[in-house]
């Protein structure tokens, strides 16, 4: 556990109990700059930790949260679960990193607050790159989206644009679903969208039963997004919070919209064309070959 001097000072007697139960503190000076939405913390504590591991698989997460055991166990031993399988975005991860959710209208938006994958994938997920809030303009979820497509930047002219143009989705505005219905007829939009999913596709599982973390309300693993075409994917009904944000917790979703699987809409003829435009960049993808279950998790009492 990597933490600050500040919190020692504050839980001495955390800091004995931890220590008691085995758990090997590392012991830092506080951040002299915080960033936004305290992201130099989160870098450099994650920088710390990995570097003191080996080549092994690694489960990052917060110490306010609690995860069903029997998800990480799913996750580590299902046959093929975080393989990268054929045909695959080359260069980045050697395995596939497993998320608990990702908004689905904000590109790159992904869960950070837990992940697990192998130590040298992790170590992809780090960077101290200012030009997130100094070249482009800060949205709702920089924290996560500033670290999910650094690797991933210069493979397509989608990630270039998502930054310039479209990282404010309307989240948290009064205007969100005005502003996600015009950006939803916005070609070079739905690019960046499609992006982000190929990239979801090849290099990551994304699996959170319902239940299976306490954490925060949009953690749970509800809502998720339904079976029908990918226009009604998109409407408010389906928000996890009130400021507008449109959670997936399932990748089986993911891919039935990677592989045109859902009813044929408008909508979705038009993402089918953005993410064939992607595909040839080189953004591929590939259908997983194993799946977790998505059946209700033993919550803690």
């Amino acid at each position: 556990m990597v933490t600050w001097e500040s919190e020692r000072e504050r839980a001495p007697e955390r800091c004995v109990q931890l220590e008691s139960a085995g758990v090997e503190l590392i012991i830092r000076p506080d951040c002299a700059v915080r960033g936004i939405g305290n992201i130099w913390p989160q870098m450099l504590a994650m920088d710390i930790g990995l570097g003191v591991l080996g080549d092994s698989s690694v489960f990052k997460t917060r110490a306010d949260l609690w995860i069903d055991p029997a998800v990480l166990e799913a996750v580590a031993s299902t046959p093929g679960y975080l393989d990268r399988g054929s045909p695959s975005i080359s260069g980045v991860f050697n395995q596939r990193v497993w998320l608990p959710w990702f908004e689905i209208t904000t590109p790159f938006y992904y869960s950070d607050e837990c992940f697990f994958g192998s130590a040298s994938d992790l170590r992809r997920l780090i960077n101290y790159d200012e030009s997130y809030s100094l070249l482009f303009k800060p949205a709702c979820g920089v924290t996560h989206y500033r670290r999910f497509v650094h690797p991933f930047r210069g493979l397509s002219p989608a990630t270039e644009l998502f930054l310039e143009r479209y990282t404010d989705t309307g989240i948290g505005s009064d205007r969100r679903w005005e502003k996600l219905a015009g950006l939803l007829e916005d070609g070079g939009y739905l690019e960046s969208v499609a992006a982000s999913y190929a990239v979801l596709g090849s290099c990551f599982r994304v699996g959170c039963p319902d239940g299976s973390i306490e954490f925060r309300s949009w953690s749970s693993g509800t809502p998720s997004p339904g079976s029908g075409a990918l226009a009604s994917c998109f409407a408010p009904e389906g928000q996890g919070l009130e400021s507008g944000h449109l959670f997936c917790h399932d990748d089986r979703w993911l891919h039935s919209v990677l592989a045109g699987e859902l009813p044929p809409d408008p909508l979705g003829a038009r993402m089918s064309a953005a993410l064939e435009a992607v595909r040839s960049h080189g953004l591929d993808w590939c259908k997983p070959t194993g799946w977790i279950s998505q059946g209700p998790a033993s919550v803690p009492s």
